[in-house]
């Protein structure tokens, strides 16, 4: 009499397949991550290149670039540090200034220029305001970094500052808000500016724009804002949406539930991605520096006009 043959697998070979399969996986998940952030940095990289080409078209036009926001009650400063809510008149922004340089005409004409654009704290607050906080608090993905857990959710985010300026020596500040607000009018934009190209006599491949950011009070809860002119606080100001190069990049840690305070966002630069974050620079090109990149070389490429037109950190 013939044996019959054996149909199926033993239950040794069958754990030894599926430990394979859990080994391929294992192997192959970092790769496909890495890939996934490697295409959400590239993203991020064009979004900057994109704004780059927006604020260039907005010089073409208006033969200056335009103000970090717009205080009406005008500079010098410290007065816009200490103003009341009473006080509160800011005007448009640079995120909103350039929307039609970035095909967003018809989302910038919506925009109410007589009214506020200051941060609001709540979310619910701002559907129940009049003026423009429905509209600051509408999603504009393009100034949004793919790689940060706040941006594709259904409410604002946004992750590309101007660049207000450099902690260089000599450089003009404000500070009397509180330790940490920082006021600098040696970058490009910044509050009440009108920088030309002409004025960035460092050069404008040596000069910082954009930066990117983690760093805001947008974290956490439905209250991004990409175009509101000064941070949330009841009596006090804050430079939003422009950061200076001041302390290092990526020099606090972000936990997405919690909002960023005063004392962190106005200072640094920073990102979702590994090891440092994008710049555009006043030439429109972006680079990646590095978060070990020398502070003091880091701190001149932040200012336009300081003498020292270094650019070997930019890869």
């Amino acid at each position: 009499m013939s044996k019959r043959s054996r149909v199926g697998f033993t239950l040794i070979e069958l754990l030894v397949v599926i430990a394979i399969i859990a080994i391929l996986i294992a192997l192959l998940l970092p790769a496909v991550q890495q890939a996934r952030e490697a295409a959400r940095r590239s993203t991020c990289k064009n979004n900057m290149k994109q704004l780059g080409l927006a604020l260039h078209n907005y010089h073409d036009t208006h033969r200056v670039f335009p103000s970090g926001w717009v205080e009406p009650d005008g500079a010098p400063f410290p007065t816009v540090c200490n103003y009341t809510a009473v006080h509160r008149r800011e005007k448009a922004t640079w995120t909103v200034m350039i929307l039609p340089y970035l095909d967003e005409a018809p989302r910038y004409n919506q925009f109410d220029f007589n009214a506020i654009f200051q941060v609001l704290r709540s979310y619910t607050t701002a559907l129940a305001e009049a003026g423009n906080s429905r509209l600051q608090f509408t999603r504009c993905s393009k100034f949004e970094c793919p790689s940060d857990p706040n941006s594709n959710e259904s409410f604002a985010n946004i992750n590309y500052f101007g660049v207000q300026g450099g902690a260089v020596s000599g450089a003009q500040t404000c500070q009397p808000c509180c330790a940490g607000r920082i006021f600098f009018y040696n970058g490009i934009l910044q509050v009440n500016s009108s920088v030309r190209l002409r004025d960035v006599t460092d050069g404008s491949t040596n000069v910082f724009l954009l930066g990117e950011s983690k760093y805001c009070p947008l974290t956490g809860s439905p209250s991004g804002n990409y175009a509101g002119s000064w941070g949330a606080s009841p009596d006090r100001n804050s430079p939003f949406p422009i950061a200076a190069a001041q302390n290092a990049i990526n020099s606090s840690k972000v936990n997405p539930a919690i909002a960023d305070t005063f004392t962190i966002w106005s200072n640094r630069f920073g990102s979702h991605h590994v090891g440092g974050c994008h710049f555009t620079m006043a030439d429109g090109s972006v680079h990646f520096v590095s978060e070990n990149v020398d502070l003091g070389v880091y701190r001149n490429l932040g200012a336009r006009d300081d003498g020292v037109p270094i650019s070997s950190i930019l890869n």
